[in-house]
């Protein structure tokens, strides 16, 4: 099985651009229009601009790529925020998935799942990786195929 939120996560990074583009593009406009009132115009616009980027910030947003194998479950994920890291990668074999957590935060708009595998040494906890970027049924999909392969079931 394989989930990915490969034209989710398009659509996010054209709101970004678009976004900034006519706030850009709406700002020159004004300005060279000469408007009376451009400071309160620009003040609300930069505004909405601000806060609409800190909640997007804040949901944390990721594409995801979850893939179940025969010996694997693998999760890669990329920031889709344009401040954006590298591919990060957890692989997991399936015996050895010990457990996993959801936490929703932002009254659940922020859905973090963590991972637990069973080594040698103890339990190792890998870091929260945001999922509020599947879909709800890609994130069903992808907890009922965790709860399978995990140890405590």
């Amino acid at each position: 099985m394989k989930i990915n939120n490969q034209s989710r996560a398009g659509w996010i990074k054209l709101f970004y651009y678009v976004l900034v583009f006519l706030y850009l593009a709406i700002t020159i406009l004004l300005l060279y229009l000469r408007e009376e009132d451009i400071y309160t115009v620009l003040g609300g616009m930069t505004a909405f601009v601000i806060v609409t980027i800190i909640f997007t910030l804040s949901l944390d947003l990721n594409f995801v790529i979850y893939q179940e194998s025969e010996k694997k479950i693998i999760l890669r994920y990329y920031p889709l925020h344009p401040f954006h890291h590298k591919f990060k990668s957890i692989e997991i074999a399936k015996n050895s998935l010990s457990h996993f957590d959801i936490e929703n935060k932002l009254l659940g708009l922020r859905t973090e799942i963590v991972l637990y595998q069973q080594t040698e040494r103890g339990l190792a906890k890998y870091p929260k990786v945001s999922i509020s970027a599947l879909s709800k049924s890609d994130k069903l999909k992808m907890i009922d195929s965790l709860r399978r392969n995990s140890l405590k079931k």
